[in-house]
């Protein structure tokens, strides 16, 4: 059974430092005994096939008694097909597993947790993947595939490039095992950046802020082909019947997203643009609460625990001007091109008030002496005061109520 909530407070197996700003949606422990079919598909989104040497059949697909969803990849002709594909000929002389969720839950954005141990045989090809809710198969995120080495895996973006033409950004996380045990494999996307994770650790992150605005809602694949991407390896009947293991998944979303107001905890003042301004470099104040689109501001989940806030009125972003470190640095407005100057963590000050927040400054996380928050200054708590960066003082004046629109 799953459980599907946005609950805080649960306790997660994912480090709280990979779902920073995110809420866990989606808790699937593959209870016994079947699968939840209120969740999953059997199959994938476009059918029974795919560019591999397997039909999946719903057999094949079994919910263990210890908790662990099986897909098995078995020597049996099941279907005949006379198609070429981009990795040869697809003759389907073996049977096997896949699920997915499409039509049944699907996400634009957040953080993917999946633990699985897939088999030691090298002619299959197990992966772990997301696609249109259209069962269309671009834009794609794959989040892993094994198809040859157990010791490394592959991982990618697929999208329209600016000619109309699908290209894709693949790469390989090498010296990475993935049939000795289970291991887990992470995902995290928003409007800018994908970031991809084993067994908790960072591998890679990519911006790609044009091609994100294709993806709307992807669902999830699990698939255990045969052949296809590892036709290179020989296929030897007798490592027959093979079975990929997944064993846990969580899916976490972000805890902001949409226009909001931000209060200053203390002044009980607004952060705004300064007179409604519409230029690059104005300033960044604090006014009383008149409902100027200048202090509402659309917080957008940028990707990898990080924040865009983009002015209402003007559609620029919040902005550390020149990518300051030191203390004291005025913050202002500039058009947005996500660079991590523009980018901001959301600290939740206290688990119990979630709309309480610290606004931190994810260029100076690394660059500075110490990371650097929106704050009011301590000598000039009046309205029409710029705003700056400083250093965490552990003050009201560094605290701001979220405030939903």
């Amino acid at each position: 059974m799953i459980t599907i909530c946005i609950i805080s407070l649960l306790v997660s197996s994912v480090t709280s430092q990979l779902t920073h700003g995110q809420t866990r949606v989606l808790y699937e422990s593959f209870d016994p005994p079947t699968l939840n079919t209120s969740l999953w598909n059997y199959g994938y989104p476009w059918g029974t096939y795919y560019t591999h040497r397997a039909n999946t059949n719903q057999r094949l697909v079994r919910v263990t008694q210890d908790g662990y969803l099986n897909l098995t990849a078995i020597k049996e002709r099941s279907i005949t097909l006379g198609v070429m594909t981009e990795f040869g000929p697809l003759d389907i002389d073996f049977s096997s597993g896949a699920v997915n969720t499409n039509g049944k839950f699907c996400m634009k954005n957040g953080f993917i947790d999946i633990t699985l141990r897939v088999p030691p045989t090298e002619s299959t090809w197990p992966a772990v993947f997301l696609v249109p809710e259209d069962s269309g198969r671009v834009p794609m995120l794959t989040i892993m595939e094994a198809f040859d080495s157990r010791s490394r895996y592959a991982y990618g973006f697929k999208y329209t490039n600016s000619k109309g033409e699908v290209e894709e950004q693949n790469f390989i996380a090498d010296n990475k095992q993935t049939s000795d045990n289970l291991h887990r494999y992470g995902l995290d996307w928003g409007y800018d950046q994908i970031t991809w994770y084993y067994d908790d650790k960072w591998v890679n992150t990519v911006t790609k802020s044009d091609e994100l605005k294709q993806v709307d809602s992807l669902c999830l694949v699990i698939g255990l082909g045969v052949g296809g991407k590892a036709q290179a390896s020989t296929i030897n009947a007798a490592e027959y019947p093979s079975v990929m293991s997944v064993d846990l998944l969580e899916v976490w979303r972000p805890k902001y997203d949409g226009f909001y107001k931000f209060r200053n905890v203390q002044t009980g003042l607004l952060l705004e643009i300064d007179s409604a301004s519409h230029d690059w470099s104005a300033s960044v104040l604090q006014w009383h609460d008149n409902g100027g689109d200048w202090q509402k501001w659309h917080v957008q989940y940028a990707g990898h625990g990080q924040f865009r806030l983009i002015t209402g009125h003007s559609r620029f972003g919040l902005d550390n001007p020149g990518s300051g470190v030191a203390d004291g640095t005025k913050l202002i407005q500039y058009p947005y091109h996500s660079g991590n100057n523009q980018l901001w963590k959301l600290q939740i000050v206290d688990e119990s008030k979630p709309d309480i927040v610290q606004l931190i400054n994810v260029y100076t996380i690394g660059n500075a002496d110490t990371p650097k928050l929106v704050s009011v200054p301590e000598n000039d708590t009046s309205a029409g005061v710029q705003l700056h960066l400083w250093r965490d003082m552990n003050s009201d004046l560094q605290k701001w109520q979220m405030i939903r629109l």
